[in-house]
């Protein structure tokens, strides 16, 4: 290798450790929030970094964060597997356009879906050469099925990044894909909102109570 090459590499990863953004580790992973990575160096964490809780029950709420040096249109997406490989999975992807597409895999290549159905709420932002997508997703699909992974069931998560060329997702490389270490699944959350007793069940607390006391009552000699 020449000396002119060897310089253009080093100046290249100086240049890229200089415009990195930084993620912030969150203290909410592992609290209120599913993590992965589920942790983070005190400096930041590198690449990317993953998050997911639930909002309410119907939906769970995802936000994915990506070190990404801004050069022209670009996405980040993240795909739901049933078995931590890429084909039949569930992709929504954000775009720097600030499109979000829900779609799918056949086999390795991604389908575009016709609507977004199950996807509610959402942002992308980029600052700092970080990018950000969240979104709500859907926990059980009533329809779309083929696009939309039960989150009720395991499921894997994959991530994947990179530039657009003619409003084309482009290959995003080995070096920006990635599948969770483990798979994930959450229940089906049951309401928590108060529920009138029947008239019987109310009248024989009643009288268990009363029945109590009076036991009580007669057991002090008052």
């Amino acid at each position: 290798m020449s000396w002119a090459k060897l310089l253009f590499f080093l100046l290249a990863g100086f240049y890229a450790q200089l415009t990195a953004g930084v993620i912030p580790p969150d203290p909410e992973c592992g609290v209120r929030k599913t993590c992965w990575p589920s942790e983070c160096p005190t400096g930041g964490c590198d690449p990317f970094l993953i998050s997911w809780w639930n909002t309410d029950l119907d939906y769970i709420r995802f936000e994915m964060r990506v070190e990404y040096v801004i050069q022209s249109e670009h996405y980040i997406a993240l795909g739901f597997s049933e078995d931590n490989r890429m084909p039949d999975s569930s992709i929504v992807m954000c775009r720097s356009n600030a499109n979000v597409e829900l779609g799918y895999t056949q086999g390795r290549s991604y389908v575009s879906g016709t609507d977004v159905y199950g996807i509610r709420n959402a942002t992308f932002s980029t600052a700092d050469n970080v990018t950000t997508c969240s979104f709500d997703r859907i926990k059980i699909p009533i329809r779309n099925q083929n696009q939309l992974k039960y989150l009720t069931n395991p499921f894997f998560i994959l991530r994947a990044w990179g530039s657009v060329t003619g409003n084309v997702p482009n290959y995003h490389g080995n070096a920006n894909r990635g599948v969770s270490p483990n798979s994930f699944s959450y229940p089906v959350q049951v309401a928590s909102a108060h529920r009138i007793k029947p008239l019987a069940a109310t009248f024989c607390a009643s009288l268990l109570v009363f029945l109590m006391f009076y036991n009580t009552k007669n057991d002090s000699g008052f």
